[in-house]
Formats: structure tokens, sequence, C-alpha cells
């Protein structure tokens, strides 16, 4: 394989774990914290990590002979996958717009999550009573954390 060929590779494979597990690391402390932990956590797998343990979106995906591991060729060989998906002018390397499908895929699970929490009574439509209510708990949640956290609950100017 070509050096290029590898780096994009790499490049593409560092990204796209960077950009999805971010905010679902993210998510996946929130919700710890707040006590609502399910085990479902998309693509990270509901004992975190990329690789790590659950069904992930990786093991899923790349652990071709199943075997609850993946090796680098399964791991290579998923990435190219992946690559090729969303390499829609296939020049070998995701633009910003390619990245940008490839990311809005990967982290829908956690969208869909998140509007289900928002829309309490199941109707499919995110009300703005609904939209209060959860900016209500969630400004009420951290209310009792401001005392643990300084500047919580403070805006960056309100400083005196």
């Amino acid at each position: 394989m070509k050096r290029s060929t590898k780096f994009a590779l790499a490049a593409v494979a560092a990204l796209g774990v960077a950009a999805v597990a971010v905010p679902v690391v993210a998510q996946q402390g929130q919700m710890q914290h707040d006590g609502m932990m399910d085990g479902g956590m998309g693509m990270m797998g509901q004992h975190g990590g990329m690789m790590g343990g659950g069904q992930s979106y990786a093991m899923a995906t790349f652990d071709t002979n199943k075997d609850g591991t993946l090796s680098p060729e399964e791991m290579t060989a998923g990435i190219q996958a992946e690559l090729k998906t969303y390499d829609t002018d296939a020049n070998g390397t995701l633009s910003l717009e390619e990245f940008a499908v490839m990311h809005a895929a990967h982290t829908r699970p956690m969208t869909v999550r998140a509007f289900q929490m928002h829309d309490a009574d199941g109707d499919a439509q995110v009300t703005e009573a609904e939209m209060a209510a959860m900016a209500e708990m969630m400004q009420s949640h951290m209310g009792g954390q401001q005392g643990n956290m300084p500047g919580m609950g403070h805006g960056m100017m309100d400083n005196d």
C-alpha cells in the first residue's frame, strides 16, 4: 500500500474516532452522573471505547469473524470500507462535506436518543414546552453542582 494511502487511512481513522468519541464520551459522562446509564451508548458500546466491550459500531461492523476482538487486519479493512463508503468523489480522502456525512451517520443514534429525551409525550414532535421542561431539568441539575464546580452557573463576565 502506498504511503499516502496509509496516511489517508490513518487520518480518516483518527479523525473519525475523535469526532465520534468526544460527543459520545461527553454524553456518557453526563448520563452516568445523572444516573440514567442504560448501557446503549451507540457507536461507543456500553463499556466505552471505540473498540471497547459491548456492541460498539466498530465491533459490529469491522469484526468480520465475530470473535469479539478487532485484529489490525479487520480494523484496516473496516476503515478502508468507511473511506470507500463516504469518499463520494473517490479521491482517497474525505473532504469536510464527506466527513460531515460520515459523522452524521455515526452520531445519528445519539441524536435520536437526545430527541427522544426531549419529546416527553412521545409524539415525534418537540414542543416549546418540552424544550423548556428539559432546560429546567438541566438547570436544576446544574444548580446542585454549583458548590462543587467553581464558575458553574455564572456567565463569563459575572466574576464580581
